[in-house]
């Protein structure tokens, strides 16, 4: 049952257009942030300062969250499982690097808003490491999605232009969603006609 809802997940990023991913991952969070000015106090002590208004914007940032690493995971996986056999990166560290910031930020969230007195020391390594796997997923989906599309192998020169799209990804969406999409009908397509002649014969 799980990784059905994964996969229905997945399919709902890869055929997801440009102006609902924008909705879901930044229309929806910046109304949020608004929203929230004025209801979050300037200096938090405790979570009872946050209110319900200030958890109600603590919850939307958190599947806005979740909504981008899955959008980065959808795409990441399926751009690999298009790629030529002897052009596929390995999934290790892209596993790790999508799973480490769904646990490090909560661990975030308990250690600096409670105002425990961790010192800067402690969570700056930790934080590093977040910025390190959130590149990293820039780095492997950016890289596939050329792959992909050529067939060949790709210098930095040539999957930048998807790199920074996806990294200032309000922008890069209008441009790189409807790639994506048009790779997965593609691949759908191919699956289909590869189904029906193995039927037929």
């Amino acid at each position: 049952m799980f990784g059905g809802n994964v996969k229905a997940a997945a399919r709902f990023f890869l055929l997801a257009k440009h102006w609902q991913i924008f909705a879901l991952l930044f229309a929806v969070p910046t109304i949020a942030e608004f929203s929230a000015i004025g209801v979050i106090p300037a200096r938090i002590r405790s979570w009872h300062d946050f209110g319900p208004g200030g958890l109600f914007f603590l919850g939307v940032m958190v599947l806005y969250f979740l909504g981008f690493l899955a959008w980065f995971g959808s795409m990441g996986f399926f751009f690999r499982s298009i790629v030529k056999l002897d052009l596929r990166m390995e999934t290790q560290f892209f596993r790790f690097a999508l799973v480490y910031p769904v646990v490090y930020v909560p661990i975030f969230f308990f250690l600096v808003i409670p105002d425990t007195g961790v010192p800067v020391w402690v969570i700056l390594p930790l934080h590093l490491a977040c910025m390190v796997c959130l590149f990293y997923l820039l780095y492997f989906v950016s890289k596939n999605l050329v792959l992909a599309e050529t067939g060949k192998h790709a210098s930095f020169y040539e999957y930048a232009g998807p790199f920074f799209l996806l990294w200032f990804f309000p922008i890069g969406v209008w441009i790189v969603q409807p790639k994506v999409n048009r790779l997965y009908v593609e691949k759908s397509s191919t699956e289909a006609l590869t189904a029906t002649t193995g039927a037929k014969s």
